[in-house]
């Protein structure tokens, strides 16, 4: 933009051409003072105080509502603009009921003050707003709506609308009496999903957080701390409130990446698993079949013992363990260099093999890195958005907010999902395949696209290995894939099919989101590969605006990989195979190189398959649930109950700790200092805000302790950021990031020294590839192992819902959370439910041939006949009794998205 000069008051001030004016004098030092404008949102011209003169322009003008041009010159305090000021604001505070309670910032009692208003004798209107009807809406179990303290500046509205792009919130009634209403009538009744957006941008308390209200006052809290969100892979910045130890607000973080201060329910809301009474506080032991408080030497030496016998009695392979997404990257790395030196294998795995396992690979062997090739911010700037398998408006919020104002801007998006997703709502396209026919349908896309023409040549040519010759091969194999072959496979219509083709090839720029719907499937690897097929013949990545995106599902699923939470990679994806890789390591660990195992590992599902057949007898599990997470229950805990020792550390006793020898509390991450990276590559700090409860400790401090009673040194370290150090020696990706370059935002990797700004954008001048070209890899459609059939008539598709996170450990300690959901259910297709004597609401077995449990039953046409959904959040009815271990071949994932079950009522 353009260099202009203006001059405020006399002060000449540089600024980009176009900006807004009252933004300007604010970044500026000049206060300007208004209660409607916030940087975020479009101006409104609402609350009319911040009046200016501009010269050569008649009257006084609402600042916020200017665009800075070249010369110009304002006035901003002077008698005339003070005194209506003054005026305007004795108007506002007639309607508004001053009363405060001290539970929220208020930024017009300063403004008050300042224009002495605060002084009874200095009013020159009387109160009012006694005399308008109140309406308070206490419906919604996030917050309270007060309308006697509403000045309609608009802020909420257009948070709703603008930032958050839901479009709640409007005004009800005209003129004076004019509030704000949350759909149709009561908040609680609304589409509101909790985010409490309008809370936080609220200048006036008509809006408030429920929480703590009665106990929390701004003045008595005794420090702020800026940490990442403990939930998705978003990696959201709060700022989070603390008072005698305990957790009672948090916010966003304003004019900091990833989410610019917007935050979803489970951010805002989701923190009272932290203070929980049923929280770890000290270790336990079974004896006699029950657990029984122990000290940590007691725990800790037991443990050693064992680890060790099992090591002398059955060789280092009869040890593995589950690292955590839901930990730091310090601790992810202190434990997989535990495995490998303690355990002396390279048996560590942990949920993304039950995640994006399959995107992994196959970005892993087309593009040479399986990292998100995007910036979340560019999913609001791409020109077509192409969403397949991923539920993104609930399992990432705050990248859909992103999304949503891109839809806004005119951006095309797709959608390819087996059920309705609220992204529906926003969707130029929505594809709706049957369940795991995504090879066929993408194929069919990439026949299409093929056949008129959308290729990109020279793209292939240069940065495709083979180039035409791997184009051809591609072409070969989906020529069978016409728009009719493909509608007999998948069911959707070839005009949908074909404008879906059309419209993501020729964009000028397109992205792809893609999800667990893709990836856990025992065909997850090829989905993937078919996809990037497609993205690859187009030229859709390379490119700004244009790639590939896994949007991670927890906090650090990417960074427990990048550190070397893996079976087959050192941190910073250095196989483990290779010899020279082994010498680099043993050196950063001062260890010997003979000491290294070169074998690949036991992925997560492999090792429940090896303790069930005896080969696995110790298994050391860190903040991870399996017999939640792991799919056919029955068989995991099978397997955990042939083990001769299991470790369990976590904060909280969960149904995996249930089969434990030994339980071992752990702070949570508001408890601890550190990293994570989020979905976009992005290394962001954690910082402690509480103390952990009782005798919990830090992960990495319990993990080097066991080390070292075991005989075995992993380090000595005195702070996570000792810890970081070294990781920065063994993965040259993150070299160039220190705590000191991410004190406020954080830096994408790759980043390889200390001036190196990071890479918002991968592949714009080559792949990761030993070649640096990108693969084709053509694959065919496979029909799966397990059908439907008479007996098991319904194919049961998985996954999450907004409110809830994962196996729920976190997010069911939370009363607010439950309150918008508490209980399991099962989406049904009405032909379905009619045929089988189901109503909405009714009870219902579900049934697979591996288990069976009991639920509600949802009767929507959201799926389609024959098929059914279901959130795997409650234990009482676990998603995983129904699901079945077999795997992909490639990404050794089990297919959660496809189980054959029957549906009774009970």
């Amino acid at each position: 933009m353009k260099t202009i000069t203006i001059e405020i008051d006399g002060k000449k001030i540089k600024t980009e051409e176009g900006r807004n004016l009252l933004q300007v004098a604010r970044d500026n030092g000049i206060d300007i003072p208004g209660l409607c404008y916030h940087k975020k949102l479009t101006p409104t011209g609402a609350c009319r105080l911040c009046v200016v003169k501009v010269e050569n322009t008649p009257g006084l003008v609402m600042s916020c509502t200017l665009q800075v041009k070249d010369g110009m010159k304002v006035s901003a305090f002077d008698e005339e603009t003070e005194t209506n000021r003054k005026h305007t604001l004795s108007y506002l505070l007639a309607e508004h009921n001053e009363a405060y309670d001290g539970s929220y910032e208020d930024e017009l009692r300063p403004l008050l003050k300042r224009y002495g208003l605060d002084k009874t004798e200095n009013l020159n209107l009387q109160p009012i707003w006694q005399n308008i009807p109140c309406v308070i809406d206490d419906s919604s179990p996030v917050l309270t709506y007060d309308s006697s303290k509403c000045i309609k500046c608009f802020r909420c509205i257009k948070a709703c609308e603008e930032v958050q792009g839901k479009g709640v919130l409007s005004f009800a009634d005209r003129g004076i009496s004019k509030y704000i209403v949350a759909g149709f009538g009561e908040w609680k009744e609304s589409e509101c999903d909790g985010c409490g957006e309008c809370i936080q941008l609220c200048p006036t308390g008509a809006i408030v957080e429920k929480p703590f209200r009665g106990e929390f006052k701004v003045e008595s809290v005794e420090k702020k701390v800026i940490t990442t969100c403990p939930y998705c892979g978003v990696g959201c910045q709060t700022e989070v409130f603390v008072k005698d130890n305990q957790i009672v607000r948090v916010d966003g973080v304003e004019e900091v990446l990833p989410n610019d201060g917007r935050l979803c329910v489970k951010g805002r809301f989701g923190y009272q698993y932290a203070n929980h009474k049923k929280r770890l506080i000290h270790p336990l032991i079974k004896k006699d079949g029950k657990f029984v408080k122990a000290s940590w030497d007691e725990a800790l030496n037991l443990i050693a013992t064992k680890f060790n016998e099992v090591k002398t009695n059955y060789g280092s392979e009869a040890l593995a363990g589950y690292s955590s997404a839901k930990c730091s990257n310090e601790e992810n790395y202190i434990f997989q260099k535990f495995i490998r030196l303690a355990f002396g294998n390279n048996n560590v795995d942990y949920c993304t093999r039950l995640c994006h396992a399959s995107t992994v690979t196959a970005m892993l062997k087309q593009f040479g890195d399986g990292a998100g090739s995007n910036s979340i911010q560019d999913f609001e700037t791409t020109d077509c958005l192409f969403v397949i398998g991923n539920n993104i408006i609930e399992t990432h919020p705050i990248t859909a907010t992103y999304v949503k104002r891109g839809k806004a801007k005119g951006q095309k998006i797709i959608v390819v999902d087996p059920r309705w997703t609220p992204l529906v709502k926003y969707a130029d396209i929505w594809l709706q395949p049957r369940l795991a026919t995504d090879v066929a349908l993408l194929n069919g896309m990439v026949h299409f696209i093929i056949k008129n023409g959308w290729v990109d040549k020279e793209f292939i040519k240069n940065r495709v290995e083979d180039g035409l010759k791997a184009f051809d091969e591609l072409k070969s194999l989906t020529d069978k894939y016409t728009p009719e072959y493909t509608e007999k496979i998948t069911g959707i219509s070839k005009e949908k099919i074909e404008a879906a083709a059309k419209m993501y090839a020729t964009a000028p720029t397109a992205m792809i989101a893609t999800g667990m719907g893709m990836s856990q499937q025992t065909v997850g690897t090829n989905n993937v590969f078919s996809l990037i097929n497609m993205c690859l013949i187009t030229g859709q990545i390379g490119k700004e605006r244009c790639g590939v995106n896994p949007p991670r599902g927890q906090n650090n699923v990417q960074g427990a990989t990048d550190v070397g939470a893996s079976p087959i990679n050192y941190p910073g994806y250095i196989p483990i195979a290779n010899d020279e890789n082994r010498r680099r390591v043993a050196g950063i660990w001062n260890v010997p190189y003979e000491s290294l195992n070169p074998n690949k590992g036991l992925t997560t599902i492999e090792i429940m398959d090896a303790a069930y057949d005896g080969k696995v007898k110790a298994l050391y599990v860190m903040g991870e649930n399996p017999v939640i997470t792991d799919p056919n229950q029955n068989h995991t805990i099978a397997a955990l109950e042939k083990l001769e020792f299991l470790v369990v550390q976590d904060i909280f006793e969960t149904e995996t700790s249930y089969y434990a020898d030994v339980i071992l509390p752990a702070a949570s991450l508001f408890e601890k200092d550190g990293t994570v990276v989020n979905s976009d590559r992005r290394v962001l700090r954690l910082r402690k805000v509480i103390d952990a409860p009782g005798e919990a400790r830090l992960d990495w401090q319990i993990t080097t302790e066991i080390a070292e009673r075991m005989g075995i040194s992993i380090g000595k370290y005195d702070n996570a950021e000792q810890i970081w150090e070294e990781i920065r020696k063994a993965a040259p990706i993150l070299a160039g990031v220190s705590y000191k370059r991410i004190e406020r935002q954080g830096i994408q990797w790759p980043c390889y020294t200390e001036d190196d700004p990071g890479q918002a954008t991968l592949f714009l001048d080559k792949f990761n590839t030993p070649s640096g070209k990108a693969k084709i890899i053509p694959v065919d459609y496979e029909p799966q192992s397990e059908v439907a059939s008479e007996e098991f008539p319904i194919v049961m598709n998985s996954g999450r819902m907004l409110y809830h996170y994962h196996s729920s450990t976190l997010s069911r300690k939370s009363d607010i959370l439950n309150a918008y959901a508490d209980k399991s259910y099962v989406i049904m297709n009405p032909n379905d439910a009619e045929r089988l004597g189901i109503s909405d609401g009714d009870e219902v077995f579900v049934i697979s041939p591996r288990g069976s449990l009991i639920t509600t039953a949802h009767v929507r046409d959201e799926v389609l006949t024959g098929e059914a959904f279901m959130p795997w959040h409650f234990h009482e009815s676990p998603v995983n009794a129904l699901t079945r271990s077999e795997m992909d071949p490639h990404s050794k994932i089990a297919p959660f998205k496809y189980s054959v079950v029957r549906i009774e009522k009970v």
